[in-house]
């Protein structure tokens, strides 16, 4: 039988009476549903109040009408088939409040329109997860191909959506996966706005207005906020050396929630004037070590300037660092545990 003209759900339901009578013979089967999607599909379209009742209680009533035994209860379903019960109570009693209140129906109805909407994003929300395992997301996007795979994953999830390419146990998988997906849309939102906060958006963002310098005559504005600080001192850069204790170059420090780690800038108490770093983004970053620095100095109005006769010798430790090389560090050696 062709049913590419059938709601959706009219074919879903009836999917449902047969999987509920599937302890009987094919040939029975097929002579309790023969004609059953096209006798709904008239019965709605006559009454389009008239909601589908519950596949297996309908599945009983045929059952009943046809004089065959009432399906036997597996004794492994246990207190799950119960609960499946409890369910479908539920959600009878459910339509039937619906039903009762013209409010409620119509709300019901504007959620249900909206479910293309939601096909499309939980194939968003599919394709992220998978792209944040891999760690290729960016806020609400992806990296590369995952674009494809979003398109994929929105194709067959409005498909399923229809009703079209329906196979066995497709309904479960789609309640399943629905439940999944409303549970998992809050955490994953949720660590979209922390992203937003400490990754790339408020990386951009937090250096976007700190990559002043001097202006054209010279003179440096006044401090630049706060920053990294050390026994109350100011940090104004730092020296990064690697485990053979060679000095390191361009080396990008963050805190544990993703936050870059910036030194103290006001120039007015560490006497110092850091030049931003570039990134292939083209922002300007300060926690990119060590930073280019340039010795300062008050001239006679009290503003601070570039130092005209600076120190050689502490010109020479600011572009090299203090130390040319440090020891190398030694592998830790394990730990015997003691007996107990």
């Amino acid at each position: 039988m062709t049913t590419s003209t059938v709601a959706p759900e009219i074919v879903r339901f009836a999917e449902g009476v047969r999987a509920a009578l599937s302890d009987l013979p094919s040939d029975e089967v097929d002579d309790l549903t023969e004609g059953l999607e096209a006798d709904l599909a008239e019965s709605l379209a006559e009454d389009l109040r008239r909601t589908l009742p519950d596949p297996v209680d309908y599945a009983a009533e045929l059952r009943l009408a046809a004089g065959l035994p009432a399906a036997a209860t597996r004794a492994s379903r246990g207190s799950f088939g119960g609960m499946t019960e409890s369910i479908r109570a539920v959600r009878r009693e459910m339509t039937d409040v619906v039903g009762r209140n013209p409010a409620l129906e119509s709300g019901l109805e504007f959620l249900v329109s909206l479910r293309p909407a939601w096909w499309i994003v939980r194939a968003w929300l599919a394709t992220w997860l998978i792209a944040a395992f891999f760690g290729m997301e960016h806020s609400y996007g992806f990296d590369g191909l995952f674009w494809i795979v979003m398109v994929a994953f929105a194709v067959i999830s409005v498909q399923w959506g229809r009703g079209r390419g329906s196979f066995a146990g497709l309904r479960a998988i789609i309640i399943t996966g629905n439940v999944i997906a409303v549970l998992a849309l809050v955490a994953v939102l949720n660590a979209i706005q922390s992203y937003g906060d400490s990754g790339a958006g408020a990386y951009d963002a937090g250096f976007a207005d700190g990559s002043s310098s001097s202006s054209t005559d010279g003179s440096v504005p006044a401090g630049e906020g706060q920053g990294l600080s050390m026994d109350g001192q100011p940090i104004e850069n730092i020296y990064a050396y690697d485990a053979a204790g060679n000095k390191l170059t361009g080396v990008q420090l963050f805190d544990v929630d993703g936050k870059p780690l910036t030194p103290y800038r006001n120039v007015d108490e560490t006497q110092v004037l850091q030049y931003p770093a570039t990134l292939d983004t083209g922002v300007k970053v300060y926690n990119v070590y060590p930073l280019t620095v340039t010795r300062m100095t008050g001239d006679s109005n009290g503003e601070m300037v570039p130092d005209p006769n600076p120190d050689p010798d502490k010109a020479k430790a600011y572009a090299d660092g203090p130390f040319l090389k440090v020891p190398a560090v030694q592998a830790p050696q394990p730990v015997a545990q003691p007996n107990e």
